[in-house]
């Protein structure tokens, strides 16, 4: 990596997108490789976890058609996390909301992107 790129974009690794910010995909990464480990040190919470990310997933499946629509929907994925686990008794207050955030949206990311078009 070059020494003139910020550490959000140094952090973010190789990933690029021409439509997505490269802090904004490094982030989403980030977040399903922080959360998913969860299992092995809180299994109990795990369930719960992935329970979040998958409801959240569908919420931005339903309302982002496209990668913009998805960058747009970023702003305000936390909150989407709040509302959808407001109805989930199992949420606990030691859940990072924006982790599953983040990987919400990166796995909403890779099926958008998985079914680009190609040019």
């Amino acid at each position: 990596m070059s020494t003139d790129e910020t550490p959000a974009q140094q952090a973010s690794g190789p990933f690029t997108d021409p439509v997505v910010p490269r802090d904004m995909l490094g982030r989403w990464f980030r977040a399903e490789e922080r959360l998913y480990p969860v299992a092995m040190v809180m299994p109990e919470r795990y369930e719960t976890v992935v329970r979040l990310v998958g409801r959240v997933a569908e919420q931005l499946r339903a309302s982002c058609p496209d990668l913009p629509s998805l960058v747009a929907a970023d702003a305000e994925a936390v909150h989407i996390v709040e509302r959808v686990a407001s109805f989930d008794p199992a949420t606990a207050d030691d859940i990072d909301l924006s982790l599953i955030a983040g990987a919400a949206c990166s796995i909403r990311y890779r099926e958008l992107a998985a079914n680009r078009p190609t040019s």
